[in-house]
């Protein structure tokens, strides 16, 4: 098999893994409060600069958006003294990164393209703090610091976390504080954890799909499946739900209720997607898994095509999520990560080789004239183990029985708007 064949997703250096974990924070009106107005000082400061920049322009005929003219800028805005400093270097950094994320649009020929606006009037920015500065971590407490000069006097505040997970992690490296009108205030901590070692040498190759979002084969011949009709579900639900919703017309925003649509899907599809991957990791960690062999997508949504109602669905599936996920928490339990060509592996027969689209039967069904049958994606499972390693996972007879996942499902289906005599579909 040749090098190019195969894509290695390296472990971080140093044998750690840089994951972000987000906690609810706990804290009374009061400090509450004193928080929200740090963050609606941080829009105030955005806006500012934004402001001042186009005034510039306006005048002399340029804005530069360098840190000199931008600390310039910050000097003349009073609210930069309501929150960290080191956070007001943060938002300035903002809005750099938001002229340059327009110029390069512009320069790449996108006449759409619309330069940085203002925030929300009465939003909310996020607070950010960084390399260990402005702010002190004590089990599930969070101290944070707004500096000397905020006229109530307030220098810092403590607040609880509240996470779902207990991660050991070795470092933090920034902090991030949101906010929600439904979610309420979060950390989002970016740590350090340090990786574990796997308990043993085997492999485990896995077919990603649609239908069944993973097929996994271990080098045995024992094999998982886990079940991809939650996710289609989820889309399915959320797309009658967009029907009910005014579109955007072209070269018009999105509206409040098709974003807030798109941000509830997005988060449901998300958190099955971390069940999946965080079980299947878990799985391949107790059964001494080294190596995890991933079919490798990439281009499939730009060099195929199947059909309107086929390429939807296609460009819905969130393969490149789900494989992301499954890199950083196998990265975390010492597992390496191997990416090889899946090409023709789900139309060959993995008993005699032979390559015939028509031997898929039906969904979920293989069968060769060889006398070999599978499950189809189990069969391509096998097909990749043995394209890595050149040898097969399975007797040359039937084929191994394919064992399902089922995982629990705990998504709202609270819809964002739809009339009052709709079913709730599940």
């Amino acid at each position: 098999m040749s090098a190019e064949t195969i894509k290695i997703y390296p472990k971080p250096k140093g044998k750690m893994t840089t994951i972000t974990l987000v906690s609810k924070i706990i804290a009374n009106p009061s400090v509450e409060a004193i928080l929200l107005d740090a963050m609606y000082s941080a829009t105030k400061v955005f806006n500012g600069m934004i402001w001042h920049l186009r005034k510039q322009y306006e005048e002399v005929g340029k804005a530069p958006i360098s840190r000199q003219n931008l600390n310039k800028i910050m000097k003349e805005l009073p609210r930069r003294k309501e929150y960290y400093s080191l956070s007001a270097q943060a938002t300035r950094d903002e809005v750099i990164g938001a002229y340059k994320s327009y110029f390069a649009l512009r320069k790449n020929g996108d006449e759409k393209a619309r330069p940085p606006g203002f925030r929300k009037r009465n939003s909310y920015s996020n607070l950010r703090y960084y390399d260990g500065y402005g702010f002190e971590i004590i089990g599930n407490k969070l101290k944070l610091r707004f500096g000397r000069s905020r006229l109530d006097g307030v220098k810092e505040v403590e607040v609880e976390m509240q996470g779902r997970d207990a991660v050991q992690y070795t470092k933090v490296r920034n902090v991030v504080i949101t906010y929600d009108k439904k979610l309420g205030l979060q950390a989002h901590l970016v740590v350090d954890v340090e990786d574990q070692e796997p308990l043993g040498d085997r492999v485990a190759a896995v077919d990603l799909g649609e239908t069944q979002i993973i097929s996994a084969m271990f080098d045995d011949g024992t094999t998982l499946l886990y079940s991809g009709k939650d996710i289609k579900a989820i889309r399915r639900y959320w797309n009658k739900v967009r029907r009910m919703v005014k579109p955007p017309m072209e070269g018009q925003r999105k509206s409040r209720r098709y974003k807030e649509i798109e941000r509830k899907e997005s988060r449901q599809v998300n958190h099955r997607l971390h069940q999946i991957s965080k079980d299947f990791v878990n799985r391949c960690y107790e059964a001494g898994v080294a190596t995890i062999v991933l079919g490798d997508l990439t281009g499939i949504r730009e060099n195929i095509q199947y059909g309107t109602k086929t390429n939807q669905r296609l460009h819905a599936w969130s393969f490149a999520k789900l494989i992301d996920q499954i890199k950083y928490k196998a990265a975390m339990k010492g597992i390496k990560v191997v990416g090889i060509s899946e090409a023709y592996t789900s139309q060959t027969c993995h008993q005699c080789g032979k390559i015939a689209k028509s031997n898929r039967k039906h969904r979920g069904f293989y069968q060769c004239s060889c006398g070999w049958s599978a499950h189809a994606d189990i069969n391509s499972a096998a097909n990749i183990f043995e394209r890595f390693t050149n040898i097969s996972p399975l007797k040359r007879s039937s084929g191994a029985v394919a064992v399902p996942v089922v995982l629990p499902l705990r998504n709202s289906w609270h819809t964002v708007y739809e009339p009052t005599d709709a079913p709730i579909f599940r």
